[in-house]
């Protein structure tokens, strides 16, 4: 009794002392563009060098605000053979950088140190004042976090 009763407060010990670990496999593929997602997590800001050296040269180099959101649960996004810039498979991702299109409202500030929820269009970060290996071009956002 006695060593069945220690290795149940072991295996207890183990569990609870043990992080769990996410394995990206375990989530859905979602897809680049056109496709469209929802994304839910909190949003910060951080300072990016931008134009004309992206960091090559700090003195002179505008200084960026760039939207991030951290997402609650990492992602993977599934390459599209048909496309010459998405086309290559990424997981385990775990924020992404907002583009605000002048259509919806960029003013990201007040949403920072928030849940939210957004609905957009992922694409490769591939352009210069792209800082994420993913980034999503926002169509919608809700503040609350909650469904659309």
């Amino acid at each position: 009794m006695t060593e069945s009763l220690t290795g149940l407060t072991l295996a207890l010990v183990f569990a609870i002392a043990t992080p769990a670990q996410v394995f990206p496999q375990e989530y859905p593929w979602l897809s680049y563009f056109p496709s469209g997602v929802r994304l839910r997590g909190k949003l910060t800001s951080v300072t990016k060098y931008g134009k004309p050296t992206y960091g090559e040269n700090p003195e002179k180099d505008e200084k960026l605000e760039v939207p991030i959101l951290i997402l609650q649960t990492p992602i993977r996004v599934k390459a599209n053979p048909r496309s010459s810039v998405n086309n290559e498979s990424i997981t385990n991702i775990s924020f992404v950088q907002l583009i605000f299109p002048p259509e919806v409202d960029g003013d990201f500030k007040k949403h920072i140190d928030h849940n939210i929820l957004v609905a957009g269009t992922l694409s490769v970060g591939s352009r210069s004042g792209q800082f994420t290996d993913v980034v999503l071009t926002v169509k919608a956002i809700n503040p609350t976090g909650k469904p659309f």
